[in-house]
C-alpha cells in the first residue's frame, strides 16, 4: 500500500466530557456545584459514562457503579446517557469546525478529525489554530483537548495522552499502548506481554509478535507513524477545489461580501487554470459570529472560469438573497466552493471581429445564468430533443443549468422537403376517417365537426409502438384538402389486431 502524503498536517480534538457539557448547555443540569455524571446500562448494572469535572475532582471516575458514585457522594446529579442527543451535538460541532477546513471527519464518540494541511497559514499556524478551536470551543461550553501531527492516529493519540499538545512522532514511543486506539482486550494483552508503551511494542520483533497479539495492533502502529494508510470518511465530501478567506473583523455588509468575492474568485480561477476544467456549480459559505453557516450557491450552463462572470452571478444571487443572510452579528470567514467542475472546450479565436446578427453560445449562457439566478433554477428552461420514436414525446425541456451531452444539429432533409410538422397537438386529436382499402391512406376526414376532402396523401410512415407499454403502431400520412390546409394524420392499430384502429390528427403544417 502506499505510504501517506508526507506533508499531510492532522488536527485530532478530543472532547472528554461532551455528555455533560451538553447537559449543562441545555440547561438541564444544576447550576450550582453538585458533580455530574451520565451513567448508562452495561453488564446488567447501572456505570458510570461520563463526569464533569466537579465529579472527577471529588473521585468519581468512569465504569464505576451508579450505586458506589451515590454512596461517595450522595449529592450527585445523574441522568441517563442519551446517545442520540450527543451523536446530534457531536455533528454540530463539526458543523462549526468546518469554517477552519472543508474536511472535518467525526470520530465518535467524542472526538473529530481535521485535515489542515494548506489551512494553517490562514489562522497564524498550527499552534495559533489548535489554541483558538480549544479557546473557542471553552467560549461555547465545551471541554476540548487538541494536537497536530502528519498522521490522524498520532492525532488522535498526542490529544489525548501527551502531555504537550505540540508534540511530535518521536513523543509517541512514551505514550501508552492505549493510545494506538485498541479495544481494551487487546491493550490488556499486551500489558501482559509486557508491552506497555508504544515504544516497547515498535521495537519488539515484528513477525513473533504479529502471531500472538494479532495484526491489529500493528496496523495501527504503522498508521500512527505514516507508515500505513489510512482511510477516512469526511463529515461532507470535500470540493475538489475551495479558497478559504477569514477576516480581522466581521463583515456585514452585501458591499463587504463582494469585495471578499474578487479574492475568492480569483483564487479558485487561477486552481481551475492549472485543471484546464471550469466551474459548474459554486457554493459561497459565509460563517457567522454566531455560529452558524449561511449557503449561497450559484449554478452556470456551461463550464465557467471567468472573474468577471463569477462575480456578476453572486452579485445577482445576493440581490435576491440578502434579506434571508441575517447577518446581525456579523460574518467572520468565508469559503468559496468548487462543487462541480467540468472540462472547458478550447475554441478558437476569430482574427476579425465581424458583426453579429444574432447572440453567440457564450450570451445565451450568460443570459440564462443571469435569469436562472434570479428566477430560480427550476424556471429557465432549454428545449432537448430526445431519442425517441414517438413524436409526442422526442422533444421536451429541460433546466438550462443541467448538464447534458450537446445534442447533434438536426440536418434539414436533402429534398428540402418537411415530413413533420412543427406544430403538434397534445394530445392528438381524435377524428372520424375513410379510406378506399383498410390500411391505406385516407380519402375524407371529419375533424372538429367539419368533413375534409383529402385531394393528396402520402405515407405511411410506420412507428412501431412501445412494447414495455404495449402501445399499438402507428402509420402517419401527410394529406392535404382541396383548400390547400395539410394535416399529419395516423392510424393507431392494424386491421386483423385486437380492437378497432383509430385515426388522429396529430399536427398541422405550415
Amino acid at each position: 500500500m502506499p505510504a501517506p502524503s508526507q506533508n499531510a498536517r492532522w488536527l485530532a480534538i478530543y472532547l472528554p466530557r461532551l455528555a455533560t457539557d451538553r447537559l449543562k448547555r441545555s440547561g438541564r443540569a444544576p447550576g450550582d456545584d453538585r458533580p455530574l455524571a451520565i451513567y448508562a446500562k452495561q453488564a446488567n448494572a447501572y456505570q458510570l459514562t461520563s463526569v464533569d469535572k466537579r465529579a472527577s475532582e471529588l473521585g468519581l471516575r468512569l465504569a464505576m457503579s451508579l450505586a458506589d458514585a451515590r454512596a461517595i457522594q450522595p449529592r450527585l446529579e445523574a441522568f441517563e446517557a442519551e446517545p442520540e442527543e450527543d451523536a446530534r451535538a457531536l455533528d454540530a460541532i463539526a458543523a462549526w469546525c468546518e469554517r477552519f477546513t472543508p474536511i472535518v471527519v467525526i470520530d465518535p464518540p467524542e472526538g473529530l478529525f481535521l485535515d489542515i494541511t494548506g489551512c494553517a497559514h490562514l489562522f497564524g499556524g498550527e499552534q495559533a489554530l489548535r489554541d483558538m478551536i480549544v479557546a473557542r470551543l471553552y467560549a461555547q461550553g465545551f471541554g476540548a483537548r487538541a494536537a497536530v501531527a502528519p498522521t490522524p492516529g498520532a492525532a488522535w493519540a498526542l490529544a489525548r495522552y501527551a502531555r504537550k499538545p505540540n508534540a511530535d512522532l518521536e513523543s509517541l514511543a512514551a505514550l501508552p499502548v492505549e493510545a494506538l486506539r485498541l479495544d481494551p482486550q487487546a491493550a490488556a494483552l499486551l500489558r501482559r506481554l509486557g508491552m506497555k508503551t508504544i515504544g516497547q511494542l515498535r521495537d519488539a520483533p515484528r513477525s513473533a509478535f504479529t502471531a500472538r497479539a494479532g495484526e491489529r495492533a500493528m496496523l495501527r502502529l504503522d498508521q500512527a507513524f505514516g507508515r500505513a494508510p489510512e482511510a477516512l470518511t469526511p463529515r461532507r465530501p470535500p470540493p475538489p477545489i475551495f479558497a478559504l478567506r477569514r477576516f480581522l473583523e466581521p463583515i456585514f455588509t452585501t458591499e463587504a461580501i463582494l469585495h471578499v468575492m474578487q479574492d475568492l474568485c480569483g483564487d479558485v480561477v487561477e486552481k481551475l487554470d492549472m485543471r484546464g476544467a471550469g466551474a459548474r456549480r459554486l457554493e459561497l459559505v459565509l460563517f457567522g459570529v454566531d455560529g452558524r453557516d449561511r449557503v449561497i450557491a450559484v449554478g452556470v450552463s456551461r463550464s465557467e472560469r471567468e472573474v468577471k462572470a463569477l462575480i456578476r452571478l453572486f452579485r445577482e444571487k445576493l440581490n435576491v438573497v440578502a434579506e434571508n443572510i441575517d447577518a446581525e452579528f456579523g460574518i467572520e470567514a468565508a469559503r468559496l466552493d468548487i462543487v462541480h467542475l467540468a472540462p472547458i472546450a478550447q475554441t478558437a479565436c476569430e482574427l476579425v471581429v465581424s458583426e453579429e446578427g444574432r447572440a453567440t453560445p457564450e450570451q445565451i449562457c450568460g443570459i440564462a445564468d443571469i435569469l436562472s439566478v434570479r428566477l430560480g433554477a427550476k424556471r429557465v428552461l432549454r428545449p432537448q430533443v430526445h431519442e425517441l420514436h414517438a413524436p409526442e414525446r422526442a422533444s421536451g425541456w429541460r433546466s438550462a443549468l443541467s448538464e447534458t451531452k450537446d445534442a447533434q444539429a438536426l440536418k434539414p432533409p436533402a429534398d428540402g422537403v418537411q415530413r413533420r410538422p412543427i406544430r403538434l397537438f397534445s394530445p392528438a386529436q381524435p377524428i372520424e376517417a375513410l379510406a378506399t382499402v383498410p390500411d391505406g391512406p385516407p380519402i375524407r376526414f371529419r375533424w372538429r365537426r367539419v368533413l375534409r376532402e383529402v385531394a393528396r396523401a402520402e405515407g405511411p410512415e410506420r412507428i412501431s409502438g412501445d412494447w414495455t407499454e404495449e402501445a399499438a403502431t402507428r402509420d402517419y400520412y401527410r394529406v392535404e384538402d382541396h383548400e390547400g390546409r395539410r394535416y399529419w394524420l395516423y392510424r393507431e392499430g392494424l386491421y386483423g389486431e385486437a380492437g378497432t384502429p383509430r385515426w388522429f390528427v396529430h399536427g398541422l403544417f405550415a
